[in-house]
């Protein structure tokens, strides 16, 4: 999402109540971030003060902001080091803390902060519980917590719980919901051609309609399906609320989907291609999930 451009004097007081603040860019599969390091627990940012960073006509551009700043528990010997707070660019508070965690872990590693050369685990504090990190020299994982079907009996029993009709789709197809930080639901279609027809200008129809807030991916097998004993997959997601920065959990919950139709149990990590670049999900134990993704530094500066 981008912002409406910011008149002169926000952008000029901008620049006179953070002058001097560095910054990185960072940039992934789920859009770009202005990350900030504050040692010293200094700084103060209003949604006015997001809004004309993340500005990209007379900002810096961004799709949020994240601040990592010294953690406030130290209690136990798993507290958390850092503590996380994120923007969206419209300078909403940021809910969803996954791509906020992963890029400041990317932060903390091209600020010098930890080990760019070595696998390393992180705790973020935030508003909204703990997040767990693990920083590796390739891809950066999040901890996005368990999943679960929406609609279990329907589910268990049927393999689906809903029809989803999109534009470019000649019938409606049977979709799976998923459960994991917000619901998701996922609809195979028969090939690579099908899935790049399908016009996600356009909102997907859903039959029931949800009753929340609610993601919609069409999926497909890659050729070959597996490669190196990880399953793959292409994705195409959309999403009504474009600030929820969810695609690594529609990814996710894909792979939750896939994995219930094709009753391939024995793999537990698959690459899932999105149109914004590739998110490897990880399955673990008790239904939990990790999310996987390459960042890459845009540029440092200074305000």
């Amino acid at each position: 999402m981008t912002a409406k451009p910011q008149p002169l004097h926000e952008q000029g007081l901008l620049r006179q109540t953070l002058a001097g603040t560095r910054f990185v860019k960072i940039a992934g599969p789920v859009g770009d971030w202005i990350v900030f390091y504050d040692a010293a627990d200094a700084i103060t940012l209003t949604e006015k003060r997001v809004i004309a960073l993340c500005d990209r006509v007379g900002g810096v551009g961004a799709r949020g902001v994240v601040l990592i700043a010294p953690a406030q528990d130290s209690s136990s010997g798993t507290t958390p080091q850092s503590r996380i707070e994120a923007w969206h660019a419209d300078g909403a508070p940021a809910h969803n803390m996954t791509e906020p965690a992963r890029a400041a872990t990317c932060g903390l590693a091209v600020l010098n902060k930890i080990s760019v050369e070595e696998t390393s685990h992180h705790i973020f504090e935030s508003n909204f519980g703990p997040i767990t990190t693990v920083y590796t020299p390739s891809y950066i994982g999040v901890d996005i917590g368990q999943w679960a079907f929406t609609e279990p009996n329907t589910a268990e029993a049927a393999g689906s719980d809903v029809l989803v009709m999109a534009a470019g789709l000649t019938d409606p197809r049977p979709g799976l919901s998923v459960h994991i930080q917000t619901n998701h639901v996922t609809i195979a279609v028969e090939s690579v051609h099908e899935l790049e027809t399908i016009d996600l200008e356009q909102q997907p129809s859903l039959e029931p309609p949800p009753t929340m807030p609610t993601s919609t991916s069409f999926v497909v097998p890659q050729d070959p399906l597996m490669d190196e004993q990880m399953g793959q997959l292409r994705l195409r997601s959309y999403t009504e609320n474009r600030n929820d920065h969810d695609l690594a959990s529609a990814a996710a919950a894909a792979t939750v989907a896939f994995q219930t139709w094709s009753g391939l149990k024995q793999l537990k990590i698959w690459n899932v291609a999105t149109e914004h670049g590739d998110i490897v999900v990880q399955m673990h134990e008790k239904q939990r999930l990790s999310t996987f993704a390459k960042l890459s530094t845009a540029f440092f500066g200074t305000l």
